[in-house]
């Protein structure tokens, strides 16, 4: 018996399933093997969620809070989960009796990242005598070309797939620019995710259990010519997507196998069929033929489609190493690196004396090692033209206090124990010592952290472990206000480096400047080594700049007549740091705003926004420094990007809400106000790099127009909660 917990998900949208829902969820209840969570996820319809949660007894019924469409669905059910293995079933599929325990079965092999099942066709008509065997995931069943027994395979079938739930976190969801919707007949969403998932976990399998079977509907609808051809042409584009994100060799591997040994086979069997006096032998070959032309044809028209098409082309780019340097000690960088060999560049973050003086690019040759008397000379070369020698107007001349202020540092984390460690590490060897530590398990699937925490807490008793329950960055920020007795609170997060410094500048900040309430950091990239993160920090997605900046409302010195409605130009909740008298006073942070909630993000928007209203002012400090892990991949990067979007158009309903005068303060600084919207909704073009892609310009508006409606269901949710008995 399976020790391993699960949580199952039915992702369905419309109510002509509403019966195969309920067979569906029927036969997960009649498992062998009891799942510990069932989960069902209601696409986009209100009306159908309000049944599933008055019908479904036992089972976790929620709205997605992705965009609309199947990947959304089940990055939604991925959020709630809370079973180590997170297992997904169609809503017009049921499973057998032992279904799930074959299902879990191999994940006992810890090198197992996904296992995927059997799915027989259950024709609601009767199967078309001319459809191929080789077909049969036209209608989201197996097929001819599957193995006959357990076996690796490239990906699993969306229908009936099971994966760990902390290979779901470090991968991140599933792309929702692929997949099914209830108008398109896209897919290929589970095939880009396990590859992505294979780059991460190279030494990772995915596995194929045909004794892990499930019975998949096939409507009427679905068994005719007409489909055929769509699907296959659908597919064919699909294709062509994951093809662009993975790279041919990758995206195509399988495919070149099928096509190259399944799909001959398949006509010759069948052409052999009508010499036997099959009169259908023929027509399922030219089935086969026909069907590959379709796919074929939707491939290339994919392939050779303009800029128009969702997703642009990715092409390579030499990865960059990024180095902080400090010129009073550039050895301590110098001598902990190694260029790769495919390290053309270095993007140097330099410093002098903890202080950013300059960025700096310096080309990697074996002529010319990479030493402290080039990162001199290409800062002297450079520094005219980074305005590296600009001067921080607001910084005291007077002598730096002592940084030994207490102060306490706050690290939200879920379900990612591996960064948490380093993120500990890195802030524990830091030049000033946190008097505590607190780390928050947010909603964790697992005990994986709490286990490490009661080791590390055991080891340092400045560690302190909380756990909340409620999902979302701002209930996880607020659960830790209750054990905080310092002046100072530093917020980062489980994925970054701190640097030596960074919480002696924070701190120093507050020492400096008795008015100062809020105080933010530099946000530098911990990895460049793809396109993608290449964007990110070209586009400076989180740069501030090198100079100190304050943001003063009682000052008005005219820096962003945006302010306070435009607070993202204070600072990012990576790196932020408070009077704790002033956050514990203001209730701390909005909690329907947020990572984990509906709306995505926005919290620390509203949090710079709430200090700068409130008349108190933020310091940019770029000398508190903390290194961020872009992300790596395309598909992560387009739900960031959506992501971001929603969070800055829930934000700002919020503002206008408490302020309805916002509207005025933007028609008055309509100049400012295009020019901002310019940079975020068209980001200029980055030297060196191809255009940022319209794909990700249209997934950001559409997250920026989700926005308004998500923080009004968000607030809706937390009002619910608090008539059950909850607390905000």
């Amino acid at each position: 018996m399976s020790t391993v917990t699960t949580s199952v998900v039915i992702c369905t949208y419309t109510e002509r399933r509403w019966e195969d829902l309920v067979a569906s969820v029927a036969s997960v209840r009649g498992q062998s093997l009891p799942c510990d969570q069932l989960v069902v996820v209601v696409d986009h319809n209100p009306e159908l969620l309000v049944r599933a949660r008055l019908d479904l007894e036992g089972a976790e019924v929620v709205a997605s809070t992705g965009p609309r469409g199947l990947s959304g669905a089940r990055n939604t059910g991925i959020g709630v989960a809370r079973g180590e293995v997170v297992v997904f079933l169609d809503d017009d599929a049921t499973a057998d009796p032992r279904w799930l325990e074959r299902l879990v079965a191999p994940f006992a092999d810890p090198r197992v990242l996904g296992v995927g099942g059997s799915a027989v066709p259950v024709w609601q008509s009767a199967e078309p005598a001319w459809w191929p065997a080789e077909f049969g995931w036209v209608v989201g069943c197996s097929y001819t070309g599957l193995p006959g027994e357990r076996a690796a395979v490239r990906n699993l079938m969306g229908c009936n797939m099971a994966m760990r739930s902390s290979v779901l976190e470090a991968v991140g969801g599933f792309d929702s620019g692929l997949g099914r919707t209830a108008v398109g007949a896209a897919g290929c969403e589970e095939t880009e995710w396990c590859i992505r998932a294979s780059t991460i976990f190279p030494d990772g399998v995915f596995l194929y259990e045909p004794d892990a079977v499930v019975h998949h509907k096939v409507p009427e609808a679905r068994a005719t010519w007409l489909y055929f051809r769509t699907r296959c042409h659908a597919e064919g584009v699909s294709k062509a997507r994951v093809a662009r994100t993975a790279g041919p060799a990758r995206g195509l591997s399988a495919e070149r196998s099928f096509v190259g040994r399944t799909l001959p086979s398949g006509v010759l069997r069948n052409l052999a069929a009508g010499l036997r006096m099959d009169r259908f032998g023929p027509a399922r070959a030219g089935a086969i033929v026909a069907g590959l032309s379709f796919t074929t044809a939707g491939f290339l028209k994919a392939r050779l489609a303009g800029p128009g098409e969702p997703m642009a082309e990715l092409p390579a780019v030499p990865p960059i190493l990024p180095l902080v340097i400090e010129l009073q000690d550039p050895a301590a960088a110098l001598n902990t690196v190694e260029p790769g060999a495919t390290h053309r560049s270095a993007l140097c973050l330099v410093t002098n004396g903890g202080d950013p003086v300059a960025k700096v690019r310096i080309e990697l040759s074996r002529e010319e090692p990479l030493t402290a008397e080039l990162v001199r000379r290409r800062v002297a070369e450079a520094a005219p033209r980074t305005g590296s020698s600009q001067s921080r107007p607001e910084r005291s001349t007077a002598a730096a206090p002592d940084a030994g202020v207490p102060a306490t540092v706050v690290v939200a984390t879920r379900n990612r124990p591996g960064q948490l460690v380093e993120c500990l590490d890195s802030i524990l060897a830091g030049t000033a010592s946190a008097q505590r530590i607190i780390v928050v398990d947010n909603a964790p699937s697992d005990n994986q952290t709490a286990e490490l925490m009661a080791l590390r807490t055991e080891q340092d008793p400045r560690l302190v472990y909380v756990r909340e329950d409620r999902p979302g960055l701002a209930h996880a920020h607020n659960a830790a206000l209750a054990h905080i007795d310092t002046d100072i609170v530093a917020f980062t997060d489980d994925d970054v480096l701190a640097d030596p410094r960074w919480l002696e500048r924070l701190v120093r900040v507050f020492a400096e400047d008795a008015q100062a309430v809020c105080v933010t950091g530099m946000i530098a990239p911990r990895e460049l080594e793809t396109l993608p993160q290449q964007w990110v920090e070209g586009n400076e997605t989180y740069d501030k700049g090198l100079g100190r900046r304050v943001f003063d409302p009682t000052r008005r010195n005219g820096e962003n007549p945006l302010l306070p409605y435009a607070s993202g130009a204070c600072g990012s909740g990576a790196n932020m740091a408070f009077r704790t008298s002033y956050l514990q006073g203001a209730g701390g942070f909005e909690t329907a705003l947020g990572t984990g909630t509906v709306a995505m993000g926005g919290d620390d928007l509203a949090a710079f926004y709430d200090v700068l209203e409130s008349g108190h002012r933020i310091v940019y400090e770029p000398a508190a420094i903390v290194l961020h892990p872009h992300h790596r991949d395309y598909a992560a990067l387009r739900r960031q990007v959506y992501g971001y979007g929603a969070g800055l158009g829930a934000h700002l309903t919020r503002c206008l809400l408490r302020d309805p005068r916002m509207v005025v303060a933007l028609a008055l600084n309509t100049a400012s106000l295009q020019a901002r919207a310019a940079r975020i909704l068209r980001p200029p073009a980055v030297e060196g790099l191809p255009p940022w892609p319209k794909d990700l310009l249209r997934e950001h508006r559409r997250g920026l127009a989700s926005g308004p409606g998500r923080y009004v269901l968000s607030r809706h949710r937390l009002n619910r909660a608090a008539k059950q008995g909850g607390k905000r």
